[in-house]
């Protein structure tokens, strides 16, 4: 499973919490291409406050839902390229949740140091 906390789990994490960050990751996996997904439906399902979320996953991963979310679209981008993809930039950014080919390359940039159009193209 394309995981963000791949690191976080292998810590010494409890079962309980490696189980609470792989349900958080199988929600955020199975919604990655809604670019209209916030952090209070992953609450929601987890039944639980959004600060909560926000507080237990600070606590866990060291990182914000939001950066969080955005480490999940990007390596969910980086494997889609990886495994040759090669559509154009619009679609490529709606398949990881943004509506923007420009701000998904930005964001793409600052992630991985390379525009995604380049690793497509050298892919």
């Amino acid at each position: 499973m394309l995981s963000p906390s791949t690191k976080a789990s292998k810590s010494n994490h409890s079962p309980a919490q490696r189980e609470w960050l792989a349900r958080v990751d199988r929600i955020i996996t199975s919604n990655l291409k809604d670019t209209s997904f916030v952090i209070a439906q992953i609450a929601m399902r987890l039944f639980v406050s959004e600060r909560q979320f926000y507080r237990k996953l600070k606590k866990l991963t060291g990182k914000t839902p939001n950066q969080y979310i955005r480490k999940a679209r990007m390596l969910k981008a980086r494997e889609i390229i990886r495994k040759g993809y090669k559509g154009d930039l619009n679609k490529l950014a709606k398949m990881v949740g943004y509506q923007r080919a420009d701000y998904f390359s930005s964001v793409y940039y600052k992630h991985y140091g390379v525009r995604p159009n380049e690793e497509i193209k050298n892919n």
